[in-house]
């Protein structure tokens, strides 16, 4: 969920390991690809950590990561998902390389619990963009 708290209060802890589901709860689609940077674990990582900018867009040190359903756009990573309030993101780290999944959260779709592409919610007609 997006975070109002206070500057002066401690960050949220980051996971040692597992996997991190994170749900749409309002705002704009920053705010939940925002949240990646604290579901990141904090383990070791071929391509290191990125930074998340506001934006939700991702930068890491050396050259972008390829991960699915984000789009290169200089040095930075850019959610390339089509806004819709019932997508879920797994955010985990698989052998060293960090995956960010987009997960469909609509019952009434064929793909719902799925890894969803930018392309297929692009096409669905369920899809519920953001108010």
């Amino acid at each position: 969920m997006p975070c109002d708290c206070p500057d002066d209060q401690p960050p949220r802890p980051v996971p040692r390991s597992g996997c991190a589901y994170l749900v749409y709860s309002g705002g704009p689609a920053s705010n939940l690809y925002r949240l990646v940077e604290h579901a990141i674990p904090d383990v070791e990582m071929a391509h290191g950590r990125p930074k998340v900018h506001p934006d939700g867009s991702l930068e890491f040190l050396g050259p972008p990561l390829a991960i699915p359903g984000y789009r290169p756009e200089g040095s930075r990573l850019y959610p390339a998902w089509p806004p819709c309030t019932l997508r879920m993101l797994r955010v985990q780290v698989v052998d060293g390389v960090l995956c960010i999944a987009g997960l469909c959260g609509n019952p009434a779709t064929g793909h719902f619990s799925l890894e969803v592409a930018p392309e297929q919610c692009q096409k669905c007609p369920a899809r519920r963009a953001q108010p």
